[in-house]
């Protein structure tokens, strides 16, 4: 009954995640508990395939919402405002497929169709092979979503550490792990490691609630603002970004009154500065401003900030008046809120860390 208790810690863990008492990425941890539970659901099957068959039918049915589960809850996280459609129905059809035919095998003890041995034995390699793929490209797609936010949160924010969701992935990779184990073990009951799997799907939840549990709003922002980063995000990831918003005198004038603003009121030395506070200091809407900054200059909003921000370190390094500031001080005097996006970004920009460009002297 080992496996038992492994099912238990992801059934347990789905139920906190759902009642953790801070209201915020509701959808997300709705779609993350399912998943979780799940999980458990298909561990059990391993100790329960023996003493209650029926039970075993249902929870291969469960196997099926694995995918969704996850996916849907990744999509939650990295988009604000997700709208789920009639088209998103469409990930639960081989769900929907497999249940018809448990409950009917439930209910007749055997299935609506009959196949002959040899293609019931095609059709069960089949199944199984489609299981381990769909879990293996839905992960993928979710990676891939992660690393697409990454970029994302670019567009309107230089105060990323929040938002980044690099929690998630370390979360991600510590499912595949599970995902992996699931799929070979299948082929190593007889090797004497099988019988310690439970004990490392155990650990792994622990890990997954280390992540989960203690999470903020990703999205700190006024649900009016939440429906404006997913429009920018849209716009700029579509072929609408390529319509003018801006005609051409427009476009001159407002690069002129960005650089005065920047130069003289130098907003890029406020830590949290984001999109939406430096279209206010130009009285410009967040879409003309996301407009101005990715067509208009071919840069994003994080990468325009820090470009200033780096500007005014190489300054204070350079300068006479402020040898007293270590490195790590320097990076806040200049609007960075940590050391290690300094370092990065200064990195990045410079291709020099900060004390070897100090050290060198650099113009």
């Amino acid at each position: 009954m080992i496996h038992s208790l492994a099912a238990g810690c992801f059934i347990i863990l789905a139920f906190i995640v759902i009642i953790n008492p801070p209201a915020h990425n509701t959808k997300a941890k709705y779609w993350f508990s399912g998943f979780l539970f799940c999980v458990g659901l298909g561990l059990t099957e391993r100790d329960l395939y023996q003493q209650n068959p029926d039970f075993v039918v249902l929870s291969e049915c469960s196997r099926f919402l694995i995918a969704p589960f996850l996916y849907f809850s990744i999509v939650y996280f990295t988009k604000p405002k997700f709208l789920f459609s009639i088209y998103d129905s469409l990930h639960f059809i081989p769900f929907i497929i497999f249940s018809f035919f448990a409950i009917a095998f439930l209910i007749q003890h055997e299935y609506p169709l009959s196949l002959p041995a040899q293609f019931s034995r095609y059709f069960g390699f089949f199944l199984s092979l489609s299981l381990k793929l769909q879990i293996l490209i839905y992960w993928g797609y979710s990676f891939f979503l992660l690393r697409k936010h990454r970029r994302d949160i670019q567009l309107f924010s230089t105060e990323t550490k929040q938002v980044n969701l690099n929690w998630l992935t370390n979360m991600l990779y510590i499912i595949l792990v599970i995902i992996v184990i699931a799929i070979l073990s299948a082929g190593f009951t007889h090797l004497p490691i099988y019988h310690y799997l439970p004990i490392i799907y155990c650990l792994c939840s622990g890990f997954i609630a280390y992540y989960i549990i203690p999470q903020k709003e990703i999205y700190p922002f006024p649900e009016t603002v939440k429906a404006e980063i997913q429009e920018i995000i849209e716009v700029t990831s579509s072929k609408k970004s390529s319509i003018a918003r801006l005609s051409e005198a427009e476009m001159a004038f407002l690069k002129t009154k960005l650089e005065i603003i920047m130069e003289q009121e130098k907003p890029y030395l406020q830590s949290d500065i984001n999109l939406f506070q430096l279209a206010e200091h130009l009285n410009i809407s967040t879409h003309d401003l996301s407009f101005l900054l990715n067509t208009g200059l071919s840069i994003n909003f994080n990468d325009y900030i820090n470009n200033y921000r780096i500007n005014e370190a190489k300054r204070l390094l350079k300068s006479p008046k402020h040898t007293h500031l270590s490195i790590e001080g320097i990076g806040y005097e200049s609007g960075f809120s940590s050391k290690s996006s300094f370092f990065n970004s200064f990195k990045k920009i410079v291709g020099l860390s900060p004390l070897a460009f100090k050290k060198i002297g650099m113009p």
